[in-house]
């Protein structure tokens, strides 16, 4: 072959292949054409981000969620579907985490367990991070149980088990009014003294979160802390005045027991909690009292504020007062966990015949609702004020994962006639209301004759008239014996 006919022929191959390539191109750029854009909603088509990923307290947030359920459902004195708390639960957890989706959600109806809720519900919403929403929706729906339930993240955890002495407040009693957290009593010399605050001011928020539809654990919990820690309180003043103040907490040397004379002989006992120390500090109040002046004429004794305690120190409280017979009924979940607790055959501290009265308010609940209710029906004591607040709950602490906690309603306490304490509560023989008193007939059945609220109504500052009440009642011992044996229908003018 020539040299000319070889490069012809070389000429043809380059040529071919140049035609191959073109054709390929060609395909690749129709192919191109035809490929629609992604939406704008693909990850395709999002601008670039910093990628977000897996949140590393996931695990940890997976196991909270089942233990904390998983409790509520075996242990909670009211027996539930554990599947409808699951429902409920992820329907929650979905809301709370709708505002930041970083995907399409999936629907959690099918999904086994809470734990299999949160490791699907993170995924879908990556950018977020999942403790604290786990913790919130755990915490709404305990409360929504509806028993005074409670549950308790880390920090609030660790002031529940600290003790007294090592907790700091700023010396405040709160109650309830019209639906509004106000201030029932302010402690002499203490940083809410010293600040102005006064009894009938309402709290309106602590540390910018607003106290309205919480409970009193929490509020409580969250005026409590550290020595020399300091909060911010929105107050709403008597004269309609809203401002911001700033405290810090101090060590409250606050007696559990407090005791003192009234005229007339009347020995009167605070008893501001139920703990396990109790009854040897009321005795130690009561006896010194009696040693400072002969055997008192009566005895009042203040449960006003008290929210209970230790359910041993409430049983062992009442015995004090009665001989014999049933004091409380305890009941579980179900009919067979039944305890009855029945008073001890022993000498009595206090002689049978000596005339008692029992304040009460509707901050008065569960232990202290049982002394009332088992001195009531025992008529061992004349019961004045308001009605209490119908908490008649046996709560249990349970420690959950990672330092958190539960406070639970196991039981229902029963008085001695075998009525539920909860959610009627107890109702004084003596009803207040604007410092008015009112004949409440035992037995009396209707509604009219058992109404009895948990407020006060408005009173006069630095007066007492239910405390002035009792003295005047006592000061009459036939009056006394009359009340209490239901022989009287109506009080007699002051």
């Amino acid at each position: 072959m020539s040299k000319m006919e070889a490069g012809m022929e070389t000429g043809r191959v380059h040529a071919g292949w140049l035609m191959l390539v073109g054709a390929l191109l060609a395909l690749w750029l129709f192919g191109c054409a035809r490929t629609p854009a992604p939406p704008a909603s693909s990850p395709a088509a999002i601008p670039a981000e910093p990628v977000a990923t897996v949140d590393p307290q996931l695990a940890f947030a997976t196991r909270l969620a089942e233990a904390t359920l998983e409790q509520i459902a075996r242990q909670h004195v009211l027996p539930g579907a554990a599947d409808a708390l699951h429902a409920r639960f992820a329907e929650r957890l979905t809301e709370q985490l709708a505002e930041t989706p970083w995907r399409e959600p999936r629907s959690t109806n099918k999904l086994a367990t809470p734990a299999d809720t949160v490791r699907r519900l993170h995924l879908d919403h990556l950018a977020q991070p999942i403790l604290p929403a786990v913790e919130a929706v755990l915490a709404e729906l305990v409360r929504g149980l509806g028993t005074d339930s409670v549950y308790f993240g880390r920090r609030q955890f660790e002031l529940l088990q600290h003790s007294p002495e090592e907790t700091a407040g700023i010396g405040v009693l709160m109650g309830r009014q019209d639906q509004q957290r106000v201030i029932r009593e302010v402690i002499q010399g203490t940083p809410a003294d010293r600040a102005g605050l006064k009894p009938g001011d309402e709290l309106l928020a602590i540390d910018g979160e607003p106290v309205a539809g919480q409970s009193r654990d929490w509020i409580m919990l969250r005026l409590q802390g550290v020595p020399a820690s300091t909060l911010a309180l929105r107050i709403r003043f008597a004269d309609g005045d809203s401002r911001h103040i700033r405290l810090q907490r101090e060590l409250l040397d606050l007696p559990l027991v407090e005791g003192r004379w009234l005229r007339g002989g009347i020995a009167y006992v605070r008893l501001r909690t139920l703990s396990d120390s109790i009854v040897p500090a009321f005795n130690e109040t009561f006896l010194g009292l009696i040693r400072k002046q002969r055997a008192p004429r009566a005895l009042v004794l203040d449960l006003r504020h008290n929210r209970g305690g230790l359910l041993d120190s409430a049983v062992q409280l009442a015995d004090l007062f009665v001989a014999e017979g049933t004091l409380l009924t305890l009941r579980g979940r179900v009919e067979s966990e039944l305890i009855r607790h029945v008073a001890q055959p022993r000498s009595e501290i206090l002689e049978r015949d000596l005339p008692l009265a029992v304040l009460i308010d509707g901050e008065t609940a569960a232990g202290a609702e049982s002394i009332a209710a088992a001195l009531q029906d025992h008529r061992r004591a004349l019961l004045v004020g308001q009605r209490s607040r119908g908490a008649g709950l046996l709560h249990t602490i349970i420690k959950l994962p990672g330092k958190r906690g539960l406070k639970l309603a196991t039981g229902h306490l029963y008085r001695p006639t075998d009525e539920a304490i909860a959610p009627q509560g107890v109702v004084p023989d003596i009803c207040l209301f604007d410092g008015q008193a009112r004949l409440i007939a035992r037995g009396d059945g209707s509604a009219s004759g058992r109404e009895c609220g948990r407020e006060p109504g408005q009173q006069r500052p630095g007066t007492d008239p239910a405390l002035d009440q009792v003295a005047r009642i006592l000061a009459d011992k036939a009056l006394y014996r009359d009340l209490l044996e239901g022989r009287v229908r109506q009080l007699p003018a002051p």
